[in-house]
């Protein structure tokens, strides 16, 4: 949905044709001084008044603008992404004086605009799996070996030990904790030990000694079940928190225009209603700063003749045509925009002059903060079985696999020294050994959640453009001061020539990338045939490589190992028919390469 209010909503103005503005020296009757004029009163060519505000185009004399969409879905919590401006105040005063023309535009707007602060991505995963389980049962007892026991005195050589049923994680079926019920070298009662002779493992009898070990694991691994694939799934849910920022802007825009040249400069000054944490001392600084600091200075000297009323429409252009940082909020900018008049009327777009704009803007960007968190648990779909069981209880006459000389090796987890027990010397010795491995179908269950906290923190940026009718060069840099400093450097150019070729080459590069801001390369080609007035037919291939852009854990990957992707395109356009083809070749030079074609169409309605 958008809603424009106070005159129709604008778009760049891509034409190649010179068309410059006029203006009418005979109603102005040369009147030395400017006159004021009140919105309404007199018409602007819309070009010459227009300029961004946040990302938003703006026409001089309009009353506002409002653009409002909801994002909804099946697996995403509904949001409300808004902009609006309202045009408190437009004042424009023009006039010629001392061989120059000049006009001053100022307006104060009111701006308010939704913003994440939280954002956050839960995938759930379910897979079919066979669960790996285990029983390991074990108990030594015989004479006590210990010289101060008492004759005859018998002792158990394993610590009581048992699974604490109450304290299994339900999630992970891991246990959390043990019981111990006696300890090793501990003296038993002649009861108990004639107990474990019964058939089966035993561990005492009633009320009396526990002995042995009883460890039962109902998780030790997993495998993936082939038969029950058709089960698996996956599914994503978005929950997204906004917050609504409200900013008060005073653009100024003076023209001015000589014999020879014309400049523009434009100055932005605002003010920010920033969330309580956000006002560090850094940003209190800048957002003084935006009132105090002087205004670039565009001012030209006078000709030796008129001043030249066909100005260029590049330079309006080149002044809209800086790079502003993304998602971020102007609390100053400032900037001046040249062009010299050409010395005859332009035939085509490759004849008109050149315009260049040099500006510095402060402001604050978003930056995020990311946690993600993973929960592993397994829910058992069927009855625990035993695939494997194996049991052993006796005395040393019985033929033992890991006893036939007589001794145990135990190796101790903390120091891991190790320590033989020789239990060939030890009167009435009997072992109780068995293991168990059970299978247990079961869904194992992963839920990654990706927490995205999202803040503004001062930025500083210094961008430049060279524009003339056929491309656009545009240089930038900038330092990001959030927690840890980033500061970056990059260029893009387009190319559109008379032929129908068409180029786009972008570079960045950052100090300290992060899931936003990093470095990236990125370029376009295209070539569109006209096949007839209103029927064209285009080809095209583009491709883009993040270079440093970190992981979610915080690993950067090695140069060459990031998202990369390459596209092929073509399209044939007829009259408001539009039909559009594309191929994309994702992760390139990475094992996990993939593939995707896409079809459009397009039909306008109102084809002007």
């Amino acid at each position: 949905m958008l809603i424009h209010l106070g005159g129709a909503a604008v778009a760049q103005d891509a034409s190649g044709a010179d068309q410059s503005f006029r203006y009418d020296l005979q109603q102005e009757n040369r009147r030395s001084e400017p006159e004021l004029r009140q919105p309404g009163q007199r018409n602007v060519v819309p070009l010459t008044g227009r300029f961004v505000l946040n990302g938003i185009t703006l026409d001089y004399g309009a009353t506002g603008f409002l653009s409002a969409g909801v994002l909804d879905g099946a697996h995403r919590r509904s949001s409300l992404d808004f902009t609006g401006t309202y045009a408190l105040r437009s004042d424009l005063s023009e006039g010629i004086e001392g061989r120059l023309f000049q006009r001053r535009q100022v307006g104060w707007y009111l701006q308010l605009q939704s913003a994440d602060q939280h954002r956050t991505i839960t995938t759930t995963r379910e897979e079919a799996v066979d669960l790996l389980g285990s029983r390991v049962r074990l108990s030594v007892t015989g004479g006590c070996i210990a010289p101060e026991a008492a004759p005859g005195a018998l002792c158990t050589y394993t610590p009581g030990l048992e699974v604490d049923p109450h304290r299994v994680d339900p999630n992970t079926l891991v246990p959390g904790g043990f019981i111990l019920s006696s300890q090793f070298g501990q003296e038993i009662s002649l009861e108990t030990h004639e107990a474990l002779k019964a058939p089966g493992f035993q561990r005492g009898v009633a009320g009396g000694d526990v002995v042995g070990m009883d460890l039962d694991f109902s998780n030790t691994g997993f495998t993936l079940s082939q038969d029950r694939s058709g089960a698996n799934r996956i599914s994503r849910y978005e929950d997204v928190e906004q917050r609504s920022v409200l900013t008060l802007s005073r653009v100024e825009q003076n023209l001015t225009s000589s014999s020879t040249q014309a400049s523009l400069g434009r100055t932005i000054r605002s003010f920010t209603l920033l969330d309580e944490d956000e006002w560090t001392q850094t940003a209190f600084i800048l957002q003084a700063a935006a009132w105090l600091l002087p205004a670039l200075d565009g001012q030209l000297p006078a000709g030796d003749g008129d001043p030249n009323l066909r100005i260029s429409n590049n330079l309006f252009l080149s002044a809209n045509n800086l790079r502003l940082p993304r998602d971020s909020i102007t609390a100053y900018q400032s900037g001046v925009s040249r062009v010299t008049h050409s010395a005859s009327p332009a035939r085509r777009a490759s004849e008109t002059p050149v315009a260049w704009t040099n500006g510095v803007w402060l402001g604050f960007s978003q930056v995020r903060d990311v946690s993600v968190t993973n929960r592993v648990s397994y829910v058992p779909t069927g009855p625990r079985r035993d695939v494997a069981s194996q049991f052993t209880q006796g005395g040393l006459d019985v033929a033992w696999d890991g006893l036939s000389d007589g001794t145990i090796t135990v190796v101790d987890a903390i120091d891991q020294q190790i320590t033989e027990l020789d239990f060939s010397d030890i009167d009435n010795l009997f072992v109780q050994t068995g293991v168990d491995v059970t299978t247990q179908e079961a869904t194992r269950r992963v839920i990654s959640q990706e927490v995205s906290t999202y803040r503004y923190v001062p930025h500083l940026s210094f961008s430049g453009n060279r524009t003339s009718g056929t491309s656009v060069l545009r240089y930038y840099t900038g330092v990001i001061l959030s927690d840890e400093t980033t500061a970056y450097v990059g260029a893009d150019y387009a190319l559109n020539t008379e032929q129908g070729w068409s180029a786009y080459l972008r570079a960045d590069v950052y100090s300290n990338p992060d899931q936003d801001h990093y470095s990236e390369v990125e370029g376009r080609l295209s070539r569109r045939f006209k096949l007839s007035e209103d029927r064209n037919f285009t080809l095209g291939v583009a491709a883009h490589a993040e270079l440093d852009r970190p992981n979610l854990d915080g690993s950067v990957p090695r140069l060459g190992e990031g998202s990369s992707g390459i596209d092929l395109v073509g399209g044939y356009q007829s009259g408001p028919l539009s039909l559009t083809a594309r191929e994309r070749f994702s992760d390139v030079n990475t094992d996990t390469g993939a593939t995707s074609t896409t079809f459009g169409l397009t039909y306008r309605v109102n084809p002007a």
